[in-house]
């Protein structure tokens, strides 16, 4: 009987463990997706910094070349 004891200790042992190694991958996977959001906010905002920039090199082209005119 104490075998089967030892046995039941070490199975509840492994169900609780997984539990718990369940419940830390949900949280990984929120946490992830988290991240994923992160990355493509920053994606898109540096998508519209770089036509930013790119419209105000077009101005200031413009400009130098009005300036040259006089």
């Amino acid at each position: 009987m104490e075998k089967l004891d030892i046995l039941e200790n070490k199975i509840l042992d492994l169900l609780e463990l997984v539990d718990t190694l369940k419940k830390n991958n949900e949280e990984l996977a929120m946490t992830l997706i988290k991240k994923e959001e992160d990355v493509n906010g920053l994606k898109q905002e540096m998508e519209n910094l770089l036509m930013e920039r790119e419209q105000v090199r077009q101005k200031v082209a413009h400009l130098i070349t009005c300036v040259e005119t006089f």
